[in-house]
């Protein structure tokens, strides 16, 4: 009787913090993705009946159920938010209601899915005599469940093998030691390990990238939209205008963070920024602009404050915000490439100076610290011969062949034209392959090559696909 009225009591605290969270949670989730806020599964409840278990949603929605019960790290099913909100816990905050209705306690097993329940043996069944619980011994002690499964491991295969033989004992000598003051003692150790777990050191490393990124992008909304009060207002003399800038600082933050999520700007390598970065950013930037606008007349924030603001913050904002990324790519391919010498770089020729010869280039230019180093072109056109393509020279056709390759330290030759007949492809490799170079037809996407009319073993010759 005194667990369910502490149950009662702590869950309509829980519900009350469920209140106030929900609209920027189901805000957030749905922003993400689409789909319901709530995620509703079966699980086995006391006396094996089965009950409905609330959850905010994580996965992906889809009309039939995909993969198994169980959801490893890196599960292609979560979603972004998703993994913010198992990160912190929050996805559990709907169970509070759970608990408010009876079907779970604060303290307990954690409830099974059908499905793996059957799996149980007989004498773990005792665990379904009482209720589940919103937290467990065993998820306790070991919490983030979904960071035990190795990489390539079956999901429900390791769980039933490997994970459910360590949680069993654990939860059935909790049923036969179980006191008030032990499900105290487990509760508060489960407010502490999910603080502590949060900002665990691992899960700050694999993410201190994604974080600092974040942490730049909030101070330069702060930079761009004080930096935009002093070019429109030339000064901070007027105490009335600093205070309106004070009030809107915050929310410059609030109504810009989530719009930056939703466009992706922290999934993306900066070491790898292109123009779909850019345009993310320069759409992220401007949509968060205008939600700022709706909030400051909301709230009644931008009377008496002038509009040319929030123009020029946008302007300032997207030119921080692309600006200071481009830096530290530039920055990053410079110090990156210096650690590797010059010379471990394969000298190339590109045959074929046409579109998929620009699209060859580009490829093997976009990588960080490419194994290719392409010095030139070679094209049996006669109107392209020392003409640039990129900046690299059309050297020659297949005649100067030898000359170029000695003169330049050839190594290999990538080998892309669309439109070569099978005879004139089989040709080209010939000719390279009797130099002794090794050869690589390139591809691009939509443009496979007739192997069949060469032997590539005999000839030396790989292919390399863009698509």
């Amino acid at each position: 009787m005194l667990t369910r009225l502490v149950d009662i009591i702590v869950s309509l605290v829980g519900c009350l913090l469920l209140l106030l969270m929900l609209p920027v949670i189901a805000l957030l989730i749905k922003i993400d993705s689409r789909g319901p806020v709530f995620f509703k599964c079966n699980r086995v409840g006391q006396g094996g009946k089965i009950f409905r278990m609330f959850k905010f949603r994580t996965m992906q929605t889809t009309s039939v159920a995909l993969g198994p019960s169980v959801s490893p790290l890196g599960d292609p099913r979560v979603t972004a938010m998703g993994r913010i909100l198992r990160r912190l816990k929050l996805n559990e905050f709907p169970q509070f209601i759970n608990v408010l209705k009876g079907d779970m306690t604060l303290i307990g097993p954690r409830p099974e899915a059908p499905d793996l329940a059957a799996y149980y043996p007989p004498e773990a069944c005792r665990i379904f005599a009482v209720k589940p619980g919103l937290a467990g011994p065993s998820q306790i002690l070991g919490r983030n469940e979904e960071e035990l499964y190795p990489p390539g491991a079956d999901p429900q295969q390791y769980y039933l093998t490997r994970i459910l033989p360590r949680k069993l004992p654990i939860d059935l000598q909790y049923i036969d030691d179980k006191s008030l003051w032990r499900d105290f003692k487990y509760l508060f150790l489960a407010v502490k390990v999910t603080v502590t777990a949060t900002i665990a050191r691992r899960h700050l490393a694999d993410n201190l990238g994604q974080m600092l990124l974040m942490a730049c992008d909030l101070v330069c909304c702060l930079l761009s939209f004080t930096l935009a009060h002093l070019l429109r207002f030339d000064s901070f003399a007027d105490p009335s205008l600093n205070k309106a800038l004070l009030r809107f600082l915050p929310w410059t933050i609030l109504a810009r963070l989530p719009v930056f999520i939703y466009f992706n700007f922290y999934h993306s390598l900066l070491s790898h920024l292109s123009l779909y970065d850019v345009k993310r950013i320069f759409q992220g930037v401007a949509i968060s602009s205008l939600v700022l606008v709706g909030l400051s007349f909301f709230l009644g924030h931008a009377i008496g404050y002038s509009r040319a603001v929030f123009f020029i913050d946008w302007f300032c904002l997207t030119i921080l915000l692309i600006g200071y990324r481009a830096l530290f790519k530039m920055l990053y391919q410079r110090i990156y490439s210096e650690t590797k010498a010059n010379g471990d770089k394969k000298r190339v020729l590109i045959w074929g100076a046409g579109d998929l010869g620009e699209l060859c280039l580009r490829y093997l230019r976009r990588k960080i610290n490419p194994v290719y180093e392409v010095v030139g072109f070679i094209d049996d056109d006669c109107k392209k011969r020392n003409r640039r393509l990129n900046g690299v020279k059309v050297l020659g056709d297949r005649h100067h062949l030898g000359i170029i390759c000695q003169l330049y330290k050839v190594h290999e030759i990538f080998i892309s034209f669309h439109k070569g007949s099978p005879v004139d492809l089989q040709r080209v490799i010939e000719v390279c392959t009797g130099m002794g170079l090794s050869t690589r037809i390139f591809s691009g996407p939509g443009e496979p090559v007739a192997e069949k009319f060469f032997e590539p073993k005999q000839l030396q010759t790989s292919r390399f696909s863009m698509g």
